[in-house]
């Protein structure tokens, strides 16, 4: 009797196809070996086809009881990226130059940016969390930056904006973590 999903009809034709591989195998190198004039025995050349043939058979029999991996979730979107990612390195030239003083010691446009930029996140900081708390009203951006860090606050507020350097940015953005 067979079962339902075909598994005995399915061992007994891969068992067929694995025997005639091997007798087509054992015809062609036997055929081959012979033009070749080596003389071959016919019962030997088929013990050690078939002693090979099993060691792969039984190879390939373990083999398939391995699990199979399966990916969860999109695999397109855990590959990384090949390129720099260009605000990274726009942020770090910001950074950079922003230290930098114009001949007449006014900041250059960079630092400028940057403190619109770190500006921009604080009071963006700041609306989520009220927004979160359930305030109706939400005051305008500097009186939101005013009611802060005292530190933070004399940063983002002034104009034209202070001299930067590596430290003063990372306090600066320790300082609008902490929000």
């Amino acid at each position: 009797m067979t079962s339902p999903d075909g598994g005995e009809d399915r061992t007994m034709r891969t068992w067929v196809k694995r025997v005639v591989t091997l007798v087509v195998v054992w015809v062609a190198v036997w055929v081959f070996t012979s033009w070749l004039q080596m003389r071959p025995r016919p019962v030997d050349l088929l013990a050690v086809l078939g002693i090979v043939f099993a060691i792969g058979w039984w190879a390939r029999d373990r083999s398939s009881g391995w699990d199979t991996v399966e990916w969860a979730g999109n695999p397109v979107g855990r590959r990384l990226k090949a390129t720099a990612d260009t605000r990274i390195s726009y942020l770090r030239r910001l950074i950079d130059d922003s230290a930098v003083r114009n001949n007449d010691g006014k900041p250059t446009t960079s630092a400028i940016s940057l403190q619109g930029v770190l500006r921009d996140v604080a009071v963006d900081r700041l609306r989520t969390r009220a927004a979160a708390s359930g305030h109706a009203h939400l005051p305008e951006d500097a009186e939101l930056i005013a009611h802060t860090d005292p530190t933070l606050a004399a940063y983002l507020l002034a104009q034209p904006p202070p001299p930067t350097t590596r430290q003063t940015v990372t306090d600066i953005i320790n300082r609008i973590e902490a929000l």
